[in-house]
């Protein structure tokens, strides 16, 4: 690799450089265009901040390039057929990053960064992807060995390996001894919480919005609307034709397809007809599937595609998610039915099927729902999203949030989600960090195609959001760099609207939070798990707190036990396990839930985990 005859100091050559996964491709042509950045300002004398800048945004693009990839060589089983080969070049990866935050480093401390070290990086990154190399190499693996229906779903495997290994551990009270807290009880505020089913919430939300859009669906390429009374109306027929088959109210009905519209159809379609719907991902596998089916002891199952013969087997009623029976509801059960009776059975995607599932009551999705509105209020009329897998209560109870301020849910593929994002202009945006992560490297990508000056001024913009999140505010040039740079990308990127950016499940990296908000997108964490109906804590983009899980969200109260460990109590506590055994008498005692994480609180009353 040298200089080119148009003067770059790093020149992409296709043959030489291109693994043939288009991914990869455009990453390793940013991170030869940030050293060609560098080598620039570097060069050309430009200031030290725009050389530190460029040099923090060479290092966060490198984890987040690394990161990356070692999640894809993982996952289309690479490392499985050559772990040596899998964990040396990880190796080489840990020795670039490490490169590369100490020549940060130094430029931090004033030290002077010649331009032998700038050709030693240049000279690495064409040792790691040249023809021959393991990024070839598993490039060829990937073309040869995995099937063509194979999906790639980027991680956080960087940011999982480089987490602590020795969290601190939290010793349980036996269930004799009661529930001690060390800490103040922080109270969320008083909740209004519906009475009766989800069925009879969701008709009198019709009675309010009817003829406002409730969905946006793609249709031919267009996203076309279906208002709340057509929502409805097809959930009822659907709700009729369960009926009509061998299904009874009461009966658990697993759900095993893809997040789109007709996925609550159906799912008010069960809440209609007094079925309590258990969600399955559709990414679990055959086996995963027919032992949450057994623990739950559903008796019918919707599916897309083909069903294996083990599941069908599991059931008594099969049905197709593309072909859902309908049918006149002379009676619609569900529409009587208690709120504290079960609503749903949900389970983690993180853990063991032969974990107990949560049954969550009509009580505590309304709660949930009702806790989101009051924390998060919105007007009639606006759009958020659902890209996320609808068995993941977060996402379905965001989906409730948005039906109950007449609000309409966008729903985007899980592949399509970054281009259609455009299409719809979100006002609220129902995110976790991996979403983010994706969206930070197709903005980095359309930044790596503007000119020299916009790069430079996009290079900034992490160090604009630290200065934000950290309440210093953003100096006079911020404006003209919003107006010329940020402004547009998030226009072309679909979050000019956004008034709410939602990111649950797990904490932004400090890169990606800096990153959004430096661009003028309103990130907010939420904290919650399916115990607690995906709600808990919020930390508004307003008031933002680095590291904290933010204050109780409206009807929760928070405290720290004696051994250390986060309490939950309210109304969006479930309402108990399948299998009421050890893991019931651990986890909910004394109307608190147990979440087995460290919780502390910090001097100036923040709440935090995980420490």
């Amino acid at each position: 690799m040298g200089t080119d005859s148009t003067g770059e100091f790093a020149e992409w050559d296709d043959e030489r450089y291109s693994t043939n996964i288009e991914r990869f491709d455009e990453q390793h042509k940013r991170l030869f265009g940030l050293l060609n950045d560098l080598h620039t300002a570097m060069n050309e004398g430009h200031s030290e901040e725009e050389v530190g800048d460029i040099l923090r945004e060479l290092e966060r693009y490198t984890e987040y390039h690394f990161g990356d990839e070692e999640e894809f060589m993982q996952n289309c089983g690479y490392a499985m057929d050559c772990s040596d080969c899998f964990y040396n070049h990880r190796e080489m990866h840990e020795e670039f990053a490490d490169k590369v935050q100490e020549l940060r480093e130094k430029h931090e401390n004033g030290e002077y960064v010649t331009m032998e070290v700038l050709t030693v990086a240049r000279d690495w990154l064409d040792a790691h992807i040249a023809a021959g190399d393991e990024d070839q190499n598993y490039a060829d693996y990937f073309q040869t060995e995995v099937s063509d229906d194979y999906e790639y779903e980027p991680g956080q495997l960087y940011h999982d390996r480089t987490a602590s290994e020795d969290p601190v551990p939290v010793d349980r009270q036996s269930e004799d001894a009661g529930v001690r807290l060390d800490s103040d009880i922080y109270d969320g505020a008083s909740l209004s919480v519906p009475d009766g089913s989800v069925a009879a919430w969701f008709e009198d939300i019709v009675s309010d919005h009817g003829d406002r859009t409730a969905a946006l669906v793609r249709d031919d390429g267009e996203f076309v609307e279906r208002s709340f009374e057509e929502l409805a109306e097809r959930a009822k027929a659907v709700a009729g034709g369960l009926l009509s088959t061998e299904l009874r109210p009461g009966d658990r009905l697993a759900i095993r397809a893809q997040s789109q519209y007709e996925w609550s159809v159906l799912d008010l379609a069960c809440h209609f007809a007094g079925l309590v719907p258990v969600a399955l991902y559709p990414s679990a596998s055959d086996d995963r599937a027919a032992q949450i089916i057994e623990r739950t002891g559903a008796t019918g199952l919707v599916a897309a595609g083909d069903v294996a013969d083990d599941l069908a087997m599991a059931v008594e009623t099969v049905l197709d998610f593309e072909d859902l029976p309908t049918a006149e509801a002379r009676v619609l059960p569900g529409l009587q039915t208690d709120g504290d009776e079960v609503a749903t059975v949900a389970f983690d995607v993180a853990s063991p099927a032969e974990k107990a599932g949560c049954a969550l009551t009509h009580r505590n999705l309304l709660a949930a729902a009702e806790s989101l509105r009051e924390a998060l209020p919105t007007g009639p009329g606006a759009t958020g999203t659902c890209s996320l897998p609808l068995a993941h209560i977060y996402q379905r109870v965001s989906t409730y949030y948005l039906w109950a301020t007449g609000s309409a849910v966008a729903y985007l593929g899980a592949e399509e989600f970054i281009d259609q994002l455009a299409a719809v202009e979100p006002e609220v945006l129902v995110g976790v960090p991996k979403m983010y992560q994706q969206l930070y490297g197709t903005i980095q990508d359309r930044l790596g195609d503007m000119g020299w000056m916009k790069r430079k001024v996009g290079g900034r913009v992490a160090s604009y959001g630290e200065g934000i999140v950290e309440g210093q505010g953003t100096p006079l040039k911020y404006r003209a760099a919003n107006r010329l740079v940020y402004k547009p990308l998030r226009q072309e990127a679909g979050l000019s609207n956004l008034t709410y950016a939602l990111s649950g499940t797990g904490r932004l990296d400090d890169h990606l939070l800096y990153f959004f908000r430096g661009l003028g997108v309103p990130v907010c964490e939420l904290y919650g798990s399916v115990g607690t109906t995906g709600v808990g804590a919020l930390n508004p983009a307003e008031s933002f707190v680095q590291g904290s899980i933010g204050d109780p969200m409206p009807g929760v109260e928070i405290a720290v036990s004696e051994n250390r460990e986060l309490l939950i109590r309210g109304p969006t506590v479930l309402g108990g396990f399948l299998d009421d055994g050890q893991t019931g008498s651990q986890t909910l005692r004394d109307d608190w839930y147990h979440t087995g994480e460290v919780g502390e609180v910090g001097p100036d009353g923040t709440l935090s985990v995980g420490e």
